[in-house]
């Protein structure tokens, strides 16, 4: 790649000398549900050492407007912002392995430049293997272990999974486009689907992040901190299961999804014992989001209809599970929008 325009989107300070045989990678913008990918990025950046070694170029990358700065304020000033950014971090997992992880909004322009960056920068620090992780809405029940589904450019790499039968034409995300472009040079190029109740997509659902950590370690032998999260996803799982028992029709909707994920028998990847799922004290303001919806049913919803809106069992049958826990320690009492993590203070005045 041209030296001028791979300098073109990096911003002033890369510092690419180092090495890493494995990046993992989730860019906000398209499908994750339960904010799954996203979720389990955050906090492997958190809960490890790491280092930013590249940023992006956000003015040449990113639609302002669609991505928004968010400002803190208080005491009648704003006191800090934070810009979308899209960042390479070098990170070290619990046995010291060096890894990367790409992370920040979608780009909205020069995706064509954008991958071609990308890959020059995996060639530069001797990346092999990249992963790719988000979450999909299914129906699915949560009281089931989370499925997970593999999908890459080496066939034999990929772990026993039913034949697909037919092609598919998807709208690209750029993350599957990096999948893409990087399989077709030569690399381990892999990504991993977590499969989330349809009725939990919009907020964070931490058993789906847990079981894309669980499937990142197995696939890349990386040592990560899945016991970290272990603790919110069991609240979560606890404070869902109290708003279903308030709900007839949640109950319904739940005991019919059980049957047709039993019925499936789905295929594991990795077989864990199911564990007896916890009640907890109090409830988040994302479950009473999950209760307003699943109210929609008493305003005119017909549960004789359900089934019909349900992917028939023969066609659940691919469902591969890997665990139901795991999750990041985060207050989940605190619901607020989805924004990005990288703040730049002001100063003072």
């Amino acid at each position: 790649m041209d030296a001028d325009k791979f300098d073109t989107l990096l911003a002033p300070g890369a510092d690419l000398s180092g090495h890493a045989d494995v990046m993992l990678h989730h860019l906000n913008g398209a499908m994750d549900a339960g904010h799954s990918g996203r979720g389990m990025l955050e906090h492997l950046v958190e809960a490890l050492p790491h280092q930013t070694i590249a940023t992006f170029n956000s003015d040449e990358l990113v639609d302002f407007r669609s991505h928004r700065p968010w400002l803190s304020f208080s005491d009648w000033k704003f006191t800090e912002v934070e810009m979308p950014e899209i960042r390479l971090d070098l990170l070290s997992d619990d046995n010291d392995r060096n890894f990367l992880v790409l992370h920040g909004p979608e780009p909205d322009a020069q995706w064509n430049l954008f991958l071609d960056t990308i890959q020059e920068i995996v060639r530069r620090l001797g990346v092999r293997q990249t992963v790719g992780v988000t979450g999909m809405p299914a129906g699915v029940p949560h009281t089931r272990p989370t499925p997970v589904h593999m999908h890459g450019a080496r066939s034999e790499s990929l772990p026993k999974q039913p034949k697909m039968v037919g092609e598919m034409l998807l709208p690209a995300g750029i993350d599957q486009l990096i999948e893409f472009t990087l399989g077709q040079a030569g690399l381990d190029a892999v990504g991993i689907i977590a499969a989330v109740p349809y009725y939990l997509a919009e907020g964070d659902y931490p058993p789906a992040a847990a079981a894309l950590m669980s499937a990142v370690a197995a696939k890349t032998g990386l040592a990560l901190p899945v016991g970290d999260i272990e603790a919110a996803s069991t609240l979560t799982l606890g404070q869902i299961n109290q708003m279903v028992e308030q709900s007839e029709e949640a109950e319904h909707i739940v005991e019919i999804l059980e049957q047709h994920f039993d019925e499936a028998e789905p295929m594991a990847i990795i077989e864990t014992p199911e564990e007896p799922l916890p009640t907890a004290e109090e409830l988040g303001a994302r479950l009473e989001e999950f209760l307003k919806r699943t109210d929609r049913l008493n305003r005119g919803a017909k549960l004789s209809n359900l089934d019909e809106e349900l992917p028939p069992v023969g066609d659940a049958s691919g469902i591969s599970s890997l665990r139901d826990t795991p999750y990041e320690k985060r207050n989940i009492e605190q619901f607020r929008p989805r924004r990005g993590r990288h703040r730049r203070d002001t100063p003072e005045d």
